[in-house]
């Protein structure tokens, strides 16, 4: 799947927000073994790749005046979001204002092509707040320079113990054993993306030159699973304890989440992660890319890992 091929990612200069968090980390590691020219932008440079240049970043603050144009940068990858604001307006100034301040010097100091890491809770008519910023994100983005915005699903890893973000969270509950709280009765339908499905796919956007696409593009398997049979596959990739899922009403996990929110305790899952789950767009449009591109179904890729336990 990841083959070097000629004329590929060897001839960019790319700098990553949020290199330091799961995504971020996966992105610069993808990038440089493909022979990019690799700038880590963060906040969080305790967990960087030390071999890789990096910089100061933050979405209140942004990136140093005239980085990109001193460093010759010609693409960005956007995957930075900060989720300690809680409320409407703090998301707003920190992520959608961060975010447009980003572009704008990007912009303006000659980058060419930008890709935004958005993600698949953003859609008309979504209820979650992070949803809503990341489409206003979107908006803000469409019609600057060369840009993508990318719509990806729940992303994994394999081996599947390497993964971060929300299937890393599931994989930390099930190793603990005991009950796991499930949202309502966990039939939502979910859609993953393998980490290097995506950065593959990022890197046919930025070396693409004939790929437009006035519309975001979900970048996800079209094939859904439910958050229980999720579940119960990541229980069967080497686990030996024993969980018992408890469904929960929806209105009620989120009322107790707020509660703790309101309180100070931090927690990642997020009352606002309740409403991306709960609402979700029904129809998500796999269509929007013009060239055809393959991500591997789930259960197949921790299968073929040989993984699950049979």
């Amino acid at each position: 799947m990841n083959e070097p091929h000629q004329n590929m990612a060897k001839t960019l200069r790319i700098a990553i927000t949020g290199a330091g968090g799961y995504l971020g980390k996966c992105l610069c590691r993808y990038f440089k073994d493909r022979g990019a020219s690799v700038f880590q932008l963060t906040g969080n440079s305790g967990n960087i790749d030390p071999s890789l240049p990096s910089s100061q970043f933050s979405l209140s603050s942004g990136v140093a005046a005239n980085f990109f144009a001193d460093n010759k940068i010609d693409s960005l990858i956007h995957a930075a979001y900060d989720f300690n604001p809680r409320l409407r307006e703090a998301i707003w100034d920190r992520n959608v204002n961060g975010s447009i301040n980003l572009f704008n010097q990007a912009r303006a100091e000659g980058v060419e092509r930008v890709v935004f890491i958005s993600s698949m809770s953003a859609f008309a008519g979504c209820r979650s707040l992070y949803g809503q910023a990341k489409l206003e994100i979107e908006n803000a983005l469409r019609g600057t320079i060369q840009s993508f915005s990318v719509r990806p699903g729940l992303i994994y890893s394999t081996p599947i113990s390497e993964s971060g973000g929300m299937i890393g969270a599931l994989l930390t509950s099930i190793g603990r054993g005991g009950l796991i709280p499930l949202i309502g009765n966990g039939e939502q339908e979910l859609y993953l993306t393998h980490e290097n499905d995506l950065a593959r796919f990022i890197e046919l956007l930025l070396q693409e030159s004939n790929i437009e696409s006035d519309k975001p593009l979900v970048a996800a398997n079209p094939r859904p699973y439910t958050l229980r049979l999720i579940i119960k596959l990541l229980a069967k990739t080497g686990s030996e304890k024993r969980v018992k899922l408890i469904p929960v009403p929806w209105r009620l996990a989120r009322t107790s989440l707020r509660l703790l929110e309101s309180i100070g305790v931090n927690l990642r899952f997020r009352s606002d992660s309740v409403l991306s789950l709960v609402h979700q767009d029904k129809q998500p449009d796999f269509s929007a890319l013009s060239k055809p591109f393959t991500f591997r179904d789930f259960g197949a890729a921790i299968r073929d890992e040989g993984q699950v336990s049979h």
